[in-house]
């Protein structure tokens, strides 16, 4: 067993399964910010600072290492897969840097605007992640 299956077969449906936690923990935590009292809009940044956590640790310990081993294993960069996962982390970094700037009350502004593009590209990505674990090739 190689590596590169190694990671499809254990650690990817981690990840994925990590990233749907984090995107039902996130979905609520939106909820939660619809209701605008004080203590709500604590929960709502609690609830998605967990979610953003979660998605990192996903990233780092698994699509990275994941990412690294599939192109230093000689596939193809012009393959369907290759170009849905490029479409996924070109897509996928600037939900990133937006979360982790949330993250640490890095605010930009205006705030309700940027936290709606902020959401709407997470939930792009997640769609395309889950499109990149279901057309993995074994």
């Amino acid at each position: 067993m190689n590596g590169f299956t190694y990671m499809n077969s254990y650690l990817t449906t981690i990840s994925i399964s990590l990233m749907m936690v984090a995107l039902g923990i996130a979905l609520c935590g939106i909820g939660f910010a619809r209701l605008k009292t004080p203590e709500s809009l604590k929960v709502h940044r609690w609830m998605l600072s967990v979610a953003i956590i979660l998605s990192l640790v996903s990233i780092f310990f698994v699509m990275f290492p994941s990412l690294y081993i599939y192109y230093t294993g000689g596939y193809s960069l012009t393959s369907g897969f290759s170009i849905l996962q490029i479409i996924h982390s070109a897509e996928g970094f600037p939900a990133v840097i937006l979360s982790v700037m949330y993250l640490f009350n890095d605010l930009p502004q205006p705030t309700r605007k940027w936290m709606r593009i902020t959401a709407t590209l997470w939930i792009i990505s997640i769609a395309l992640g889950a499109a990149v674990y279901y057309t993995m090739p074994f």
